[in-house]
């Protein structure tokens, strides 16, 4: 049995998709999956059917139905383990490159980086490098920074320190896993990781690297000693942490923040500083620099920006309570009648719109890391959002910013699932005779997507000759040879990849409007 694999990165990630399917797959559905080209994938199948041979397998193909790979459960299980301890060659996909450039010009702004330094670590050419700027240049402008090219010294990332602060904010929450995210045991400061940066010749491109500089269990500990009541699992926790953790970082390489002097004294008179200033001493004790005020009224914002967390005593105003009617009422008429009763909701909404009253006031940014998220998961809530915040109109006369659309979803969502309002999605989960993929896929589908409703689980031979309660949309583990021209069906892998779960996203979003027809 061979010990290491000439197999590069892509062409593990090809062989893996392969092992864990069950059936035959496209070169169209593969390449799609894994984000490659079609040539791409056909390229490297000579190689991988080398050490397929090397393992007692065979890659099979047929044409008009797909390649797949012939051998024992046995062979197929230790090639998966030969793949997982023997990595070779990385060769990265472009959302990957795009990703770790982002990465490394973040981290090193407002220092240049020198492209010769990405070629060398990420293993690819200058032409790639110069294709792969111009997402990079797209992506930096969507979050208000720019590329700056510096002749003779390299290329830069030109933005105020708090716009670059949430620009790594927010690619790491968009390619981080939750997993790496996700809540942990904080651990003693003197089993802290030490800060360490690259060789200025280098660039830090590994995101697992920086997220174990970050310590962020600290920031959670931190939060939670200021914050009371916190929910571990509430991602605006894990946003609100994750900055504190880029505060920090970049404070202890000595990136300061600028805000101008009415910003500045807004942020410092508000309620919250108070929460922040007491936030700002414990990060000053667990990295041994000490904060300005400038860095206070900078937590302060992100408190007020990220999390609904911060307590501020005070009445609403009588402006605030006819704001909230009109939008409790116009939730009742568009999405459901039971949501003009929820106390709960008025409740929430009322301490939202009144932190939103003062943040249009001071003119404070609004922000929301989990806007696309929700506008995915709820895309028949958002449209309703956003007519009811059309309808009626700005808050104090000030222009209502699109952030507020995807925090006004995040309640009305949240009220539907409380009461079991919201209507699921129903599906069927279709697999081999052997049901244990089956039940696997199960949990992971009702993992990601609360909107769905299993109503059934059966064999192929099952689905296809005995009738049964008729779904919104079918999931296979395996094609269908004939499925039914009015039902939605998709084939995904029984481990629901992450392109497997792209795909399902987009399709759970098309059913929404038939579906949540109350909406």
């Amino acid at each position: 049995m061979a010990t290491s694999l000439p197999l590069d990165t892509r062409q593990a990630r090809i062989a893996r998709r392969l092992l864990e399917t069950v059936g035959p797959a496209s070169v169209d559905d593969l390449a799609t999956e894994l984000k490659l080209t079609d040539r791409m994938v056909r390229y490297n199948l000579a190689s991988i059917e080398g050490v397929l041979e090397g393992h007692g397998l065979r890659l099979a193909r047929r044409r008009g139905v797909g390649i797949w790979i012939e051998g024992t459960p046995k062979a197929r299980s230790e090639l998966l383990a030969d793949l997982a301890g023997a990595p070779g060659p990385s060769v990265l996909d472009p959302t990957d490159r795009r990703s770790r450039i982002l990465l490394g010009l973040l981290i090193a702004s407002p220092e240049p980086v020198r492209s010769e330094a990405f070629e060398e670590v990420l293993e690819v050419s200058r032409p790639t490098i110069r294709r792969d700027m111009r997402e990079v240049e797209g992506w930096l402008e969507g979050h208000r920074l720019h590329l700056r090219r510096i002749p003779g010294r390299g290329i830069a990332v030109a933005g105020g320190e708090v716009e670059l602060r949430g620009g790594l904010l927010a690619l790491v929450l968009e390619v981080a896993t939750p997993t790496a995210l996700g809540p942990q045991t904080a651990r003693p400061a003197s089993q802290r990781p030490v800060a360490s940066r690259a060789p200025s010749s280098d660039v830090e491109t590994d995101l697992d690297a920086y997220l174990g500089r970050l310590d962020l269990s600290t920031f959670r500990s931190i939060l939670a000693q200021e914050l009371r009541d916190l929910d571990e699992g509430d991602p605006t926790v894990t946003a609100a942490a994750l900055y504190l953790a880029v505060v920090a970082d970049r404070i202890r390489d000595g990136r300061v923040a600028r805000l101008g002097g009415g910003r500045l004294r807004s942020l410092l008179d508000h309620p919250a500083s108070a929460s922040a200033a007491r936030i700002a001493s414990a990060v000053e004790l667990a990295i041994g620099v000490t904060l300005g005020r400038m860095d206070v009224a900078a937590i302060t914002e992100s408190l007020l920006g990220l999390t609904q967390l911060v307590t501020v005593d005070a009445q609403p105003e009588a402006i605030d309570v006819r704001y909230i009617d009109r939008i409790i009422a116009a939730a009742g008429a568009r999405i459901h009648p039971s949501l003009a009763a929820d106390e709960q909701l008025r409740t929430s909404l009322s301490e939202h719109v009144r932190r939103l009253h003062v943040r249009l006031r001071f003119g404070l940014p609004i922000s929301n890391p989990l806007q696309q998220e929700v506008r995915r998961r709820y895309p028949d809530v958002y449209r309703a959002a956003a007519e009811i915040l059309a309808e009626v109109g700005p808050l104090i006369g000030a222009e209502t910013p699109v952030e507020e659309i995807g925090l006004l979803t995040m309640y009305f969502a949240g009220s539907l699932e409380r009461h079991r309002l919201r209507p699921k999605v129903r599906v069927t989960v279709v697999c081999p005779a052997g049901m244990a993929t089956a039940w696997i896929l199960v949990s992971r589908l009702v993992a990601e997507f609360p909107e769905i409703e299993v109503i059934r689980v059966v064999s192929k031979a099952s689905f296809e000759t005995e009738p049964g309660e008729e779904p919104d949309l079918v999931v296979s583990t395996i094609p269908l040879e004939e499925p039914s021209d009015a039902t939605v069906s998709i084939v995904v892998s029984p481990l629901l990849r992450e392109a497997d779960v792209r795909r399902l996203g987009r399709i759970l979003a098309s059913l929404a409007p038939a579906s949540n027809g109350s909406a």
